[in-house]
């Protein structure tokens, strides 16, 4: 291993690097201070018995280096190497590993319903032992004997979007079965059929340029929330 005088682009007071296992630290503001660092070079990265040679995106190998005790390997590389795709947001100065929330147009963001009946929002629910977010439950128990409200959601899309992505499953604890069903222009354009032992499905259903939509369903669709719920 030798010793060798590098220079690092550093983002805010933070470096851009990980250790073998992620630490990263994320800027607040895309100011970028060059500093010059004594490095040493060439260590050898090992994943599950064999070794991997860092490459940026055209797969020219790029260095791995030690300094004050830290090892710093190209986070693309290493992201990559464990299934995480990267990009980089040059305004905020920010790095995304996985997802990037930026590239979602959540549902409830953009286009909040005009009309409901039993419609909850949440911050996150658990479905077969995993958080979800950015998503609604439709639906209620009646107390005194009035049984259970599916409950609806209206929607005016207004010819805007051509296609629903979410996911739903059954949330943990619950043990009835249920049907969501999602109409366009007044038209039932698609049926889930949910029960308590399914894991959580992704779902993508083309809009077409509907004017307007509604998600509703039957009597138990209180214990199947819908997580990730966006449009495009």
């Amino acid at each position: 291993m030798k010793s060798t005088r590098k220079t690092i682009v550093r983002v805010g007071a933070l470096t851009l690097a990980l250790a073998l296992v992620f630490a990263l630290p994320i800027a607040s503001a895309a100011i970028l201070i060059p500093k010059t660092i004594d490095v040493r070079t060439g260590v050898t990265i090992v994943a599950d018995g064999i070794e991997y040679i860092p490459t940026n995106v055209n797969g020219e190998r790029v260095d791995t280096f030690l300094y004050n005790g830290t090892t710093y390997v190209p986070i693309r590389a290493m992201s990559e190497l464990f299934g995480k795709g990267v990009t980089w947001d040059g305004t905020t100065g920010t790095v995304y590993i996985g997802d990037n929330p930026n590239t979602h147009q959540w549902l409830l963001d953009v286009c909040k319903p005009y009309r409901t009946d039993v419609f909850r929002e949440y911050q996150t629910v658990t479905m077969a032992g995993k958080k979800f977010a950015h998503g609604f439950i439709l639906g209620e128990y009646a107390l005194g004997g009035g049984g259970y409200n599916p409950g609806y959601a209206d929607f005016n899309l207004d010819c805007r979007y051509n296609t629903l992505e979410f996911d739903i499953g059954c949330q943990d604890g619950s043990a009835e079965n249920a049907e969501l069903y999602i109409y366009l222009d007044d038209q039932l354009a698609y049926t889930v059929d949910l029960n308590c032992d399914m894991l959580p499905e992704h779902h993508v259903v083309p809009l077409n340029g509907a004017i307007t939509m509604r998600i509703t369903g039957t009597q138990y669709t209180l214990y199947y929330p819908l997580a990730n719920v966006e449009v495009h």
